[in-house]
């Protein structure tokens, strides 16, 4: 194949003032190199050569073959704003429409993270892709600091919990991060949102009291699945949805234990908790071969009317067991909040082995959590557990 000789240079046609670029492309279809012409927009020379210089070493670039043909988004927008530089132009920004790329990075995060991790990410994406389809520029690049905070206060007035909304904004941060490390903006807006943080609600430790009338109202007739799922939470500190849809697949003897093998829905991770009692018995008691040991909550979803959360809510009153509420303000898209819900007995799970002198590692282990800042707050211990650490620090000191 023959190579032309790939130098550019200019010359002066017509009546036009500006300088024309001659330079060799790479023609595809012809699989051949052809002579391009391309105005270079300037009158001064040296400025004109140089545009043209830049116009071979990207068609040399891209070019058949005989050519160097790596090249990336990144060098093409170098060589654009080297030409736009060299005219007395503002170099650009290559940037992305908001909806296109956020569909980009949700589908990144599918194969890497829980179902529920990614409903959480989905459902904050359309929260704010539908606030911002009312703005004329919905760039990535031309989202700032200010209008995410014109976006934040607006959650904030409607009635929304301030961790609801921060919940969002860290998954618009990660989006936006990732944007600027691939060149398509600046700075990440969501850093700059000044957030509020408000009253924070503590889920409480259900009571020895409480324990107590929940088993009791689940022995009766007609709640033998609800009290399973019950024991799975009180005895290992998983998740109502994982209790509810544990399998008699997941169970199985390793050494002297029975274990419940649990991959965590919300986070992925696959935990090891060996049965102890009132649990260990119960299942055995349940004679389930295979398939799932509660098959009519199983299906269920957590949230809605007719959800396991509303069921439990259900059981709780039915029970006795006392509880705070504090509703949600008349217009308010906020919700109701109780102190004391299944989640609460992830909770005493974790409390109980606290209160035991259970390590914070093997807690940990036990419960899935990725950090000892997330165990601590599951931790609630008695004053009489603290009464006896300082009891011990202070020996000696009289």
């Amino acid at each position: 194949m023959h190579l032309p000789q790939l130098t550019a240079r200019i010359r002066k046609t017509g009546r036009s003032i500006h300088w024309q670029a001659i330079f060799y492309a790479w023609n595809a279809k012809k699989a051949a190199w052809v002579r391009c012409f391309k105005s270079t927009k300037t009158s001064n020379k040296l400025k004109a050569q140089v545009i043209a210089d830049k116009y071979q070493e990207l068609a040399r670039r891209v070019g058949g073959r005989a050519a160097d043909s790596a090249i990336n988004r990144e060098y093409i927008l170098s060589v654009v704003n080297t030409i736009l530089t060299v005219s007395g132009h503002d170099p650009v920004q290559e940037s992305r429409k908001w909806d296109e790329y956020s569909k980009e990075w949700l589908s990144l995060q599918a194969p890497r993270v829980s179902e529920r991790s990614l409903e959480s990410y989905n459902s904050h994406v359309r929260q704010f892709t539908r606030w911002l389809e009312t703005k004329k520029d919905t760039a990535v690049n031309l989202i700032t600091g200010r209008l995410m905070q014109s976006w934040y206060d607006e959650m904030i007035d409607e009635g929304r919990k301030p961790a609801t909304v921060n919940n969002t904004v860290k998954t618009l941060q990660a989006i936006f991060d990732r944007a600027r490390a691939e060149g398509f903006c600046e700075r990440n807006p969501a850093e700059l949102v000044l957030r509020q943080y408000g009253e924070k609600y503590v889920r409480e430790t259900f009571t020895p009291g409480d324990i107590a009338k929940i088993l009791a109202y689940l022995r009766k007739p007609g709640f033998e699945e609800w009290l399973t799922v019950c024991l799975l939470g009180l005895c290992t500190g998983q998740r109502l949805q994982d209790c509810a849809q544990a399998k008699a697949e997941e169970f199985a003897g390793k050494g002297k234990h029975q274990v419940w093998r649990c991959k965590q829905r919300k986070t992925g991770a696959v935990v090891e908790v060996p049965l102890v009692e009132p649990l260990a018995s119960h299942i055995i008691s349940l004679k389930v071969s295979s398939g799932f040991l509660c098959p009519s909550l199983a299906g269920l979803p957590t949230g809605s009317p007719v959800g396991l959360s509303m069921g439990f809510s259900d059981i709780l009153d039915a029970a006795g067991v006392v509880r705070e509420r504090r509703e949600k303000e008349d217009g308010s898209k906020g919700q109701t909040w109780t102190n004391k819900t299944f989640h609460s007995l992830r909770h005493t799970c974790n409390s109980l082995l606290a209160n035991a002198g259970v390590s914070q590692e093997i807690r940990r282990q036990i419960l899935g959590h990725a950090s000892s800042r997330v165990n601590d707050g599951y931790t609630h211990l008695e004053t009489q557990t603290m009464a006896d650490a300082l009891k011990k620090a202070m020996a000696g000191t009289a």
